[in-house]
């Protein structure tokens, strides 16, 4: 497809071959300084694992923009790169020199070793061929033993078929993978997370893309906050009622609301019930109001444009239960029924409305759609929605998010496996529920929560030098910088 595409620029003459490298690398270069996993590692050493094609001269390009030791691994002699790629390495070897101290090939220490993988591009159908398959499970052997590696692919890694995910043998396991123009849809299928890593979106203006078929990826341009006006105040950006929390869940109720807060909800009130209410109305954010209930029939089904149900409240009574199936029906605006809230729906065949916005991870989806079995993720999304409109985000590594009135599956591309430990749904439904306030379109606000709580983990991640965990509130605190950016 994007072959297709570069082919039809340069017989128009919009671009040339050597013009098109130059700003791939240009636009890696600024997405890799501007991403804060990379901003917050020192990069001491980039080896560029180089074939043949272009996608070794965008690699090995981008590789001399550091200002580090470069070195290039190739499956041939650099006299048979091709000349966009020979041109850069040309470019490589006549750049300035600095006196670098020899380093093993696996580095030790406190400084990063960048990985590039610029073996094969996205045109590559077949087994690979054993000199290739060599140096895929070397990068693969580099991530596994020197914990201070980053792999980053280039457009696609080496050994995943770009139309339909399959494996061509040994596959490069990336932390990052690149994609040059467009996420091509062998990187979306099942399974294909685990060597894509994170999804790093390089857009191509100079070629125009032909139209995805029925996903798009969320990126930095799609995922974007509104501005408000000069004249707005706190009714008018929104309030989100919470009904959260219990015994033994009183964490889950606080990230809520916290999360909703810092997202900018306009007013953020929190409903539980009488024998929590002394430790939430302690621990919350000062700005949240806490409103204790004896049932939850009294929590209002108005007075706010969204509202959250579900997280931290356990297994209430069969009459609590039904009080909280009636607001969710009586409630005119967005709902966010997520964690519990999920639960109770399919224990006891919740009818749900449009204007719902369920966060289900997959054993809640096994749940609530118990023929999701065997079915692909984005095939339960379909299903789903028939079967159940309304606005719809499945967790998961590349969380998928879809609803009744968009015509496209949206795939997630921030985050990472940082984020797999409790709490972080809890943030992630206050943060919708307040941006839906701010902007009343339950698809884009949902679309949006995910990318920035994502991009929020990975600046958390960045600031606490790379642990393998980042707690969710640890998400909250960087929500304003995600916002941000």
């Amino acid at each position: 497809m994007i072959r297709e595409a570069e082919q039809a620029s340069f017989a128009e003459g919009r671009t040339t071959s050597d013009q098109l490298m130059d700003a791939v690398i240009d636009r890696l270069w600024y997405a890799l300084q501007h991403d804060p996993e990379f901003a917050a590692r020192k990069i001491e050493r980039v080896t560029v694992y180089a074939g043949k094609g272009n996608n070794a001269g965008d690699a090995i390009g981008l590789a001399a923009r550091f200002d580090c030791r470069v070195q290039v691994c190739a499956v041939c002699d650099p006299a048979e790169f091709s000349p966009e790629t020979r041109r850069q390495y040309e470019k490589l070897q006549n750049r300035p020199q600095k006196e670098y101290p020899p380093m093993p090939a696996m580095l030790q220490g406190n400084g990063c070793s960048l990985i590039i993988d610029g073996l094969l591009g996205s045109g590559v159908s077949g087994k690979l061929r054993d000199e290739y398959a060599v140096l895929v499970e070397e990068i693969n052997a580099i991530r596994r033993y020197e914990p201070n590696s980053l792999i980053l692919s280039i457009d696609i890694p080496t050994g995943l078929q770009a139309d339909t995910g399959e494996t061509l043998g040994a596959v490069v396991q990336a932390d990052i993978t690149a994609a040059i123009g467009c996420v091509k849809p062998g990187m979306l299928v099942d399974g294909a997370e685990d060597y894509v890593g994170r999804m790093l979106c390089i857009p191509l203006p100079i070629v125009p893309m032909p139209d995805a078929v029925d996903a798009v990826v969320t990126d930095p341009l799609s995922a974007f906050v509104w501005p408000r006006n000069y004249s707005c105040f706190k009714n008018k950006v929104g309030r989100v009622n919470i009904v959260a929390g219990s015994k033994g869940y009183i964490g889950a109720a606080q990230l809520c609301a916290d999360a909703a807060v810092a997202a900018g909800a306009g007013l953020v009130a929190l409903y539980c019930k009488e024998d929590i209410y002394p430790i939430l109305a302690a621990r919350v954010a000062p700005a949240v109001m806490v409103h204790p209930v004896s049932s939850y029939a009294e929590v209002p089904a108005d007075g706010a444009q969204a509202l959250v149900i579900g997280p931290g409240i356990g297994q209430p009574a069969v009459a609590e239960a039904e009080a909280l199936h009636r607001l969710l029906n009586n409630f005119d605006g967005p709902v966010v029924l997520d964690a519990d809230g999920l639960n109770l729906a399919a224990k006891y065949h919740w009818n749900i409305p449009e204007n719902a916005i369920l966060t289900p991870h997959p054993g809640e989806m096994r749940r609530l759609f118990p023929q999701a079995a065997g079915l692909s993720r984005a095939e339960t999304v379909r299903q789903f929605l028939q079967r159940t409109p309304c606005t719809l985000l499945y967790k998961g590594a590349r969380s998928i998010i879809a609803s009744v009135t968009f015509p496209y599956l949206i795939y997630n591309s921030s985050g990472g496996p940082y984020m797999a430990n409790g709490g972080q749904g809890d943030v992630l439904s206050g943060v919708i529920a307040a941006l839906v306030t701010q902007w009343g379109d339950a698809i884009c606000a949902t679309r949006s929560a995910a990318y920035v709580c994502g991009l929020a983990a990975t600046h958390a991640r960045a600031a606490a030098s790379n642990p393998p965990a980042t707690p969710a509130s640890a998400i909250i605190r960087y929500l304003p910088t995600a916002l941000k950016a």
